[in-house]
């Protein structure tokens, strides 16, 4: 097969994907590539618009659509229609998965319009409550925005049922590369449209990198059996499961939206740029959140689920432990590294054009303090879905809603003295006793002793970490003697000559430790780049 042809790509892309193990380094590798493509996004935004008025009215306007999206769509996505839809195609037939889908598609379709459409004529009431601190004229630019990004909720809704059918049929292929669409979208808008409309034709960049995101999994779904869009019918038995499976999920993801709103609203209130500083630097410190927090705890949910089902809690604890072992053993070294990073990272990939150094210096503060936490925000995911596996779904909410009221608490006392800074601070604060709060449950709920079974483990993480970084700090100080953050390419040097002495030497601490972690991905690693 002519893996270049035309013919080939389309059976690539409409195609089943073969192997879990297949599966999974698809997306990884998708996922990877698309939170490149938003950095990428993130540094022109940053160096056409700086740390202004029009970048911040953006990212305000961005968030109550992306609420909307978070709130309605994933939450049911992710809790309830994938296994109702797999369960309709297992026992009951395609026929009847079929008509599921396309109620659902209907549901969807009509309940994000009409929100959307009452949203849109509700923003100009509304956003003053997300930005209290914006000026009459900012808040008149974001809600402009706002109103152009809110068909992106229905596109991108639309398109989340597709994703669930094709994850349902095991295609992956078109679900994994949907992401990269969408910032491709976006990227299309701020190079071609900007420069005609301003920052209006990055709201548009935002739908149609919506609309990319839906064309690219609709191809597949359309064909394998999606027909026609019904009038809309709650009634229909395996709507109502959903609908009512999805609640404890939303009320989960509630939190963490109306979390970002808060800091949103605080941030409005500071200096101009403040916004768009809080949002970059988020945006830039969770790109290790995705590849690590969020894939292991994606990854280990199934085996506890499995273990929480044969009631089975030795193996559950172990599954547990072993997940967060890895994922510590991963992010250590990352936080660490990051850290005496900041400055050439930040000025890597946004100090340039606009962005001026004053926003990047604010910018470098207020990532350090939000990196702090990387550890504590990889580990929420995995403890979150220890709770669901044991079908307990309600206690990661309630400590997250009261985690959340700390974290405003927080964050009032310190903007006073701190500012924006003061923003990260108690976003860290908030996600170090979130996860000391989940931890503490599982100990009490279900016997789980983390410390013992990780003591050693971690021990060597944190000792081949500090290592990494006292060898990495003295080439990053060797190389600032000689190269200069004045050039992208000095700056991406310095990153990779500091950052690549740090890990090989956490590698080789790790190696004389005789770490188990080390010694299981050179495993599978060996195994993934063995040729057959």
């Amino acid at each position: 097969m002519n893996f270049f042809s035309w013919d080939s790509w389309k059976k690539v892309w409409h195609g089943k994907t073969q192997g879990l193990t297949t599966a999974a380094a698809l997306v990884a590798f998708a996922s990877l590539l698309s939170r490149l493509l938003g950095l990428v996004r993130d540094r022109l935004l940053a160096s056409t618009f700086g740390a202004g008025n029009a970048l911040d009215a953006y990212y305000a306007a961005f968030r109550l659509p992306d609420l909307m999206y978070n709130l309605l769509i994933l939450g049911a996505l992710s809790a309830a229609f994938i296994p109702v839809f797999t369960e309709y195609l297992e026992r009951r037939g395609e026929e009847e998965a079929w008509r599921l889908a396309e109620e659902v598609l209907s549901v969807v379709a009509f309940t994000m319009s009409i929100i959307g459409m009452v949203l849109a004529l509700g923003a100009p009431w509304i956003m003053p409550l997300i930005a209290p601190g914006f000026s009459p004229e900012k808040i008149a630019l974001t809600v402009g925005l706002a109103r152009i990004m809110f068909f992106s909720p229905l596109l991108l809704g639309l398109s989340g049922i597709m994703g669930g059918i094709l994850q349902s049929t095991g295609r992956f292929f078109a679900f994994a590369f949907a992401p990269v669409l969408y910032n491709l979208g976006i990227i299309f808008g701020i190079l071609f449209l900007v420069p005609h409309w301003g920052i209006t034709g990055a709201a548009w960049g935002v739908v149609l990198g919506a609309l990319l995101h839906l064309l690219a999994q609709a191809a597949v779904a359309l064909r394998l059996g999606v027909r026609r869009l019904p009038m809309p019918n709650g009634r229909h038995e395996g709507v109502r499961r959903i609908m009512k499976m999805m609640l404890p999920r939303t009320a989960g993801l509630a939190v963490t939206q109306i979390q970002l709103v808060v800091l949103l609203a605080l941030a409005s209130s500071l200096r101009t740029g403040d916004v768009a500083v809080f949002n970059l630097a988020t945006n830039l410190q969770s790109v290790p959140l995705g590849l690590v927090g969020v894939s292991y705890g994606v990854v280990a949910f199934s085996a506890l689920a499995r273990s929480a089902g044969r009631k089975d809690m030795a193996e559950f604890h172990e599954v547990l432990a072993d997940a967060a072992r890895k994922i510590l053993f991963f992010v250590l070294p990352i936080t660490g590294l990051s850290l005496i990073l900041r400055v050439p990272l930040v000025h890597f990939v946004l100090g340039h054009g606009q962005f001026d150094a004053a926003a990047a210096a604010r910018t470098v503060l207020v990532f350090q303090w939000m990196a702090v936490s990387l550890a504590f925000q990889c580990l929420t995911p995995l403890f979150a879905r220890a709770f669901y596996a044991q079908q307990d779904t309600w206690t990661p909410v309630v400590i997250a809603m009261a985690t959340e009221i700390a974290n405003v608490v927080f964050a009032l006392m310190l903007i006073p003295r701190f500012g924006i800074v003061g923003l990260a601070i108690a976003f860290s604060a908030g996600e170090f006793l979130e996860v000391c709060w989940l931890w503490m449950r599982l100990g009490q709920q279900y016997g789980f002793n983390g410390y013992r079974a990780m003591r050693s483990s971690v021990t060597k993480s944190f000792a081949s970490s500090a290592v990494a970084v006292a060898v990495g700090y003295v080439v990053l100080q060797a190389c600032s003697g000689v190269l200069t953050t004045q050039s992208s390419w000095q700056l991406f040097l310095e990153m990779s000559l500091s950052g690549g002495a740090g890990t090989c030497v956490f590698i080789a601490c790790q190696w004389m430790l005789r770490s188990s972690e080390l010694t299981e991905f050179a495993s599978a690693l060996q195994k993934r780049l063995r040729i057959a």
